[in-house]
């Protein structure tokens, strides 16, 4: 019983280790990406496109203004990534209890769902706080950085402010984990069908399954993720009223907008984004599990 719990354990361990890194690299390279998508989603300023956000933001407020809100995220992402990849191990052990067959992709979508839901405990305030300081911009900031933002929330709204947007966020990150899951045991599957759960993978394979899952998954959540954008950067004295942060009405004025369209504001940012992250972040974590088991 205690060498079960001891070799548990430093599975759990090892897997942990292999998200959080992967969550590191993620953020240091594709943080950029993601300040120009919530840029556009904001609905603060009219861009053309991803480009024409990108040159106005260097222009008028340098390069390091694509880093605005870098720290929140690279101090709890590669927690949260720890948690995301450990939780999906395990629940899906739970529910394939058979590791000598692949569990089927239904399995993997679930167990990928329990943990989307399961890392928004620290994912709601990261990203609400990321988001804040990603879309001011000018010459009057509201916050001067990561601590004054959470500050100035809790001032406003109470501890419960910084889970602002935690129904829409659990909406999303639910079906985009479990995509994001299945869609790369499937690519794996697909393009070396003969490899059987324990083989070694080429690296190459891992990378491929991460860049298909990372852009499909963002294809499928984005419009879930304009709502929770735009619900989390609403200023302090909005949010104050419930009837301003619904996600109905939130989605009711994107609708106004541009109807259809403008729920995919973002998306050709976000999917290069997914791409380039995942097809790191998969070989990282993969990498490292492998050379500490």
């Amino acid at each position: 019983m205690a060498e079960e719990l001891g070799d548990w354990l430093r599975r759990y361990a090892v897997e942990n280790v292999g998200g959080f890194l992967g969550g590191s690299v993620s953020i240091v390279v594709g943080h950029p990406f993601d300040t120009v998508k919530v840029r556009q989603q904001a609905g603060h300023t009219a861009y053309a496109g991803a480009i024409d956000c990108f040159k106005r933001t260097v222009q008028a407020e340098g390069p390091r203004a694509l880093f605005k809100g870098m720290l929140s995220p690279l101090l709890t992402n590669s927690a949260m990534s720890a948690i995301t990849f450990s939780t999906w191990q395990e629940a899906q052990r739970l529910l394939h209890f058979d590791e000598k067959e692949h569990a089927p992709l239904s399995k993997v979508f679930l167990a990928g769902s329990i943990a989307g839901v399961t890392q928004c405990s620290l994912a709601t305030p990261m990203e609400l706080v990321r988001t804040k300081l990603q879309v001011q911009h000018g010459g009057s900031l509201a916050y001067k950085g990561n601590i004054d933002c959470i500050r100035k929330v809790c001032q406003a709204e109470g501890l419960a402010g910084l889970y602002r947007g935690n129904v829409s966020m659990m909406l999303r990150e639910a079906p985009a984990f479990g995509v994001y899951f299945s869609m790369y045991e499937a690519t794996k599957r697909a393009l070396c069908p003969e490899l059987r759960p324990g083989d070694a993978e080429p690296m190459w394979l891992e990378a491929a399954g991460g860049a298909v899952t990372g852009g499909v998954t963002w294809a499928v959540v984005m419009p879930i993720d304009v709502v929770s954008t735009r619900i989390q950067s609403l200023p302090e004295e909005q949010a104050r009223d419930p009837a301003q942060r619904s996600m109905r009405r939130v989605a009711e004025h994107i609708w106004q907008e541009g109807g259809v369209r403008a729920f995919y504001r973002g998306l050709p940012t976000a999917i290069l984004r997914g791409v380039v992250l995942n097809a790191l972040v998969f070989p990282v974590y993969e990498t490292t599990v492998r050379g500490f088991s």
